[in-house]
């Protein structure tokens, strides 16, 4: 099972113990991280369905004046229920827009999902990268490297761009994220990968490699060469 394989499984199933899931998540540490923050997620939606009423009938047999009570219109249990599903709203979209290392797990998932892509092939014509960035608004400088594949990938129900761009470091995985706002660089190691995340002009954009070490330098590097004002 790789990481893509697992995110697909546990999202639809974040309490899931099957023992490729539980074989996978002693070996990668994000997509571990991954499945408990769904896990959380699935217990606050469990939670926020769970609201207990006792029966009208019930009370007004012993407490003639609850009866009435209870018969006016429920408002404090739809303003109970209905802050309760706001909550809900709220943390799913601080979850959904939260980098942290959910996002860069996911990106390296992809990667491997699509190792294919990294070998080394042909050079790209200049067009055709740009018929790939220009849907996003972006076009690449001169000099970044040579680019060996260009495709608008789905990724989280979204077309984006992904560019592999073979450098003196190896070859090295670019996704164009603009759906997706991040507060702050976020990196993490996984599956020999090593992925990071970083805010852009435009959502953010993920930089995966091999190269740990020099992810950092590759990553400003591609950064600094795409024009994010076309």
């Amino acid at each position: 099972m790789n990481c893509l394989e697992f995110h697909r499984l546990v999202g639809a199933e974040p309490a899931s113990t099957a023992p490729t899931v539980l074989a996978h998540r002693d070996e990668c540490a994000a997509c571990a991280g991954y499945q408990d923050e769904m896990r959380s997620m699935d217990r606050l939606l469990g939670k926020a369905m769970r609201i207990d009423v006792v029966p009208v009938s019930a009370r007004a047999e012993s407490d003639p004046a609850r009866a009435r009570r209870a018969a006016a219109p429920p408002r404090r249990w739809l303003a109970m229920a209905a802050s309760l599903v706001a909550g809900v709203l709220v943390a799913a979209t601080l979850w959904l827009s939260y980098p942290g290392p959910t996002l860069a797990a996911e990106v390296i998932g992809h990667v491997v999902s699509e190792s294919d892509a990294l070998e080394s092939g042909q050079p790209l014509a200049a067009q055709a990268i740009a018929e790939v960035l220009e849907p996003s608004g972006v076009r690449l400088r001169p000099g970044v490297g040579t680019v060996t594949f260009a495709m608008r990938c789905v990724f989280e129900g979204r077309v984006v761009p992904h560019l592999v761009v073979q450098t003196a470091e190896g070859p090295v995985t670019v996704l164009l994220l603009a759906h997706r706002q991040v507060e702050e660089a976020t990196r993490i190691e996984a599956n020999g990968y090593s992925a990071l995340v970083l805010p852009a002009p435009r959502g953010s954009i993920a930089i995966v490699g091999r190269d740990e070490s020099r992810i950092d330098a590759i990553a400003r590097r591609i950064f600094d060469d795409l024009d994010w004002e076309t």
